[in-house]
């Protein structure tokens, strides 16, 4: 799937990132939201760029995700923040400034695949599981493509399931406590 997603042409990947983008901005644009993580995207992943531009200019914070120490930790990021590589060759902060998980009201994250039923597969560190396992004050939504579907992956207790996932067909949610995340929900396209 990792190949799939990487093997993609660079406008495939803009084309379908910006679907996605509006289709995530038509859904957040009446929430109040006041945290929100995002990722900064390698490997053919969805690039959030327009929706994190649009977070900010909409005066909600933005975070991206920092490992240190086998740990995810997420950082503030503003519009003239620098970066660099970090230790897992993703782009990170230049200067970190750490906010607790507990703080953000949604996650999107990355993923390599997801189930009909909810599941995330990840890179396999099992670091956003880690993090929100027992969080159920935020939302974590992934973000991929309609063929990164899939049932042939196995899933463990310690699996934090996903309350949706956006792609660029729309939104499939599988549970929340987060009204907004119900609204409008579109499948197919």
């Amino acid at each position: 799937m990792r190949a799939r997603r990487n093997s993609q042409p660079s406008p495939v990947i803009q084309e379908k990132s910006q679907s996605i983008a509006r289709s995530i901005d038509s859904r957040l644009r009446h929430t109040e939201l006041k945290i929100v993580a995002c990722y900064r995207a390698q490997d053919g992943e969805v690039d959030l760029e327009p929706v994190i531009e649009t977070l900010l200019s909409s005066h909600v914070k933005v975070v991206i995700p920092v490992v240190r120490e086998r740990r995810m930790q997420f950082s503030l990021i503003e519009p003239n923040t620098e970066f660099r590589i970090g230790p897992f060759g993703i782009e990170e902060p230049s200067t970190l400034e750490i906010v607790s998980a507990y703080r953000i009201d949604l996650v999107l994250a990355p993923l390599v695949a997801f189930s009909s039923s909810g599941h995330r597969l990840g890179r396999g560190s099992g670091y956003y599981d880690q993090v929100f396992l027992n969080n159920d004050r935020t939302a974590l939504v992934g973000v991929g493509y309609d063929f990164q579907h899939s049932e042939e992956f196995s899933t463990h207790a310690n699996d934090k399931p996903l309350d949706a996932v956006v792609t660029e067909s729309g939104w499939r949610v599988f549970r929340t406590n987060t009204p907004w995340i119900n609204e409008e929900v579109s499948v197919g396209g």
